[in-house]
């Protein structure tokens, strides 16, 4: 049986700089079931909690007295006695993490059973009264599942980028730091990372494995005389739940997981797929797949968040991860600037590194699996030499894509480096020259020699001679000699190398009127 989550208790959870009370007609114990992003199009229903995105229209209040909304969250006030609970929401915080914020009190909440004491963020309030610092509560993930909310508590950048992306965020010292945590019987001081303030943490454990921290920040005034005792106690008191919450999220990742796999890879029943999943099979699907480029990415934090910002955004949608990645598969256009953001946003919260691939919009479900292909094409592409940005769509990477799989063929045959490019490379290693360079130059200038010439700081006719001299080893007339070469100087992954100087300062070659090559 799940616990009764009230406004009064997402109230104190998020606290004021989030969300403040403007009308609360009903008082602070009305129960809250579900949230939901405002739309004209989609029916209201008793005990939701409504974001309203812009401005809300005259007659909203009415609907929703008439549905039994629990209450309305918006940045715009509304004018008179409004009859049903009305909150405004911070304009620092993006619409997305705030929805994320509630849906996670909710999930957190709504999971204590009547026989247990509070809920988490609740716990949290009661720890840091008794405590006199900032506290949170995480899982082994470092995901913030709660925290306390008491007004003049000091905390620093640390704690609140943690409490707006619901993670801490990365810092070379976490590793080392979290496990003195894991590995200490009772509680430890933390006074990394130095710019931020000292905190007293303790492992929360269930049958003697950790599953979770529970974090105090120490202020402007030292925490109480028995804060150990009150962190042993909170870790006994928040231990139930934490077991409840990853039991329940793994559960569900998991079967997520698998669902979206049998997906991906064409396996399975499609419509009983689409039906577990949220689906429907008969409307176009983008996939989007995320990692690290020099690594794994954590999927699992990855998929959370993008199956969030898809349903912030009410775009219908399943994420989760599958062998080590974070997939998504979106009702919603690969060129739409949405998406873009979405993954954009969930990209700068994943940290430095993370990296996404777009595929093709599917027309249908049963073409997810292609899309699929398509993103990791693109992922691959990013990750490779002919990447750029953290973001690609398969459309806009078809050059990038042709060349790539070029790459991949030629590596390590003699067509590479072979003629005709081993002919001028042989040139410039014995006679000091870069012809190479004036080479690639004059190919990504178009064949515009003025131009090539000052990108190459040159005078015009210098590079004329240059290119003339090169015509004696190759024969740059010929079309399929520069597309050779092209393709060649585009694939080749070592630099080229510099010409060494002579004494006097000249190249190797020196054009018959003085100017050195």
């Amino acid at each position: 049986m799940s616990g009764r989550v009230t406004l009064g208790m997402l109230l104190d959870g998020l606290g004021p700089e989030v969300v403040r009370p403007v009308v609360l007609p009903a008082g602070r114990d009305v129960p809250v079931g579900t949230l939901m992003i405002y739309d004209p199009a989609e029916p209201l229903a008793e005990g939701v909690m409504l974001l309203v995105i812009g401005h809300p229209p005259a007659d909203l209040v009415a609907q929703a007295m008439k549905a039994g909304v629990a209450a309305i969250v918006t940045r715009h006030p509304i004018p008179g006695e409004p009859g049903v609970s009305l909150l405004l929401a911070a304009p620092e915080v993006a619409w997305g993490r705030l929805y994320t914020l509630i849906e996670a009190m909710l999930a957190l909440a709504g999971s204590a059973a009547p026989s247990e004491p509070g809920d988490l963020f609740a716990l949290a309030n009661q720890v840091a009264a008794r405590i006199g610092g900032a506290v949170a509560i995480e899982d082994l993930a470092m995901r913030v599942l709660a925290y306390s909310t008491i007004e003049g508590q000091r905390i620093d950048d640390l704690r609140r980028d943690g409490i707006l992306g619901l993670r801490v965020p990365a810092h070379p010292t976490h590793a080392e730091e979290y496990a003195a945590v894991l590995r200490a019987d009772s509680t430890i001081w933390s006074y990394v990372p130095v710019e931020c303030l000292p905190r007293l943490a303790i492992a929360v454990r269930a049958r003697g494995d950790a599953i979770g921290t529970i974090w105090a920040v120490e202020g402007d005034r030292p925490l109480a005389a028995d804060a150990a005792e009150i962190l042993a106690e909170a870790a006994a008191a928040a231990a139930p739940h934490l077991a409840r919450f990853n039991l329940a999220a793994d559960q569900v990742r998991r079967r997520r997981g698998e669902q979206l796999g049998a997906l991906l890879r064409g396996s399975g029943h499609l419509e009983d797929l689409a039906a577990a999943l949220g689906l429907e099979p008969d409307r176009p699907v983008t996939v989007v797949v995320i990692s690290h480029h020099d690594g794994p990415v954590d999927a699992i934090h990855a998929g959370d968040l993008l199956r969030t910002a898809f349903a912030a955004y009410r775009i219908r949608a399943v994420a989760g991860a599958v062998e080590g990645r974070a997939y998504g598969v979106a009702a919603t256009g690969s060129g739409a600037p949405l998406l873009r953001r979405i993954v954009e946003d969930v990209l700068s919260r994943l940290g430095p590194g993370a990296r996404a691939g777009i595929g093709r919009t599917a027309p249908e479900l049963a073409g997810a699996p292609k899309s699929a292909r398509q993103a990791e094409a693109a992922l691959s592409v990013l990750d490779g030499p002919f990447g750029r940005g953290a973001v690609g769509r398969y459309e806009d990477l078809a050059a990038a894509l042709l060349l790539s799989e070029l790459g991949t063929a030629l590596r390590g045959r003699p067509a590479l480096t072979g003629e005709p490019l081993s002919l001028v490379a042989e040139h410039d290693a014995a006679h000091g020259t870069d012809y190479l360079q004036s080479l690639r130059v004059w190919f990504a200038s178009y064949f515009d020699v003025p131009r090539a010439a000052e990108v190459l700081s040159l005078h015009p006719n210098t590079l004329r001679y240059r290119l003339r001299r090169i015509s004696e080893l190759v024969d740059l007339d010929d079309p399929d000699i520069r597309l050779a070469l092209v393709i060649q100087l585009r694939l080749r992954r070592t630099p080229d190398r510099n010409p060494t100087p002579r004494p006097d300062g000249a190249h190797g070659d020196v054009e018959r009127h003085g100017t050195a090559d």
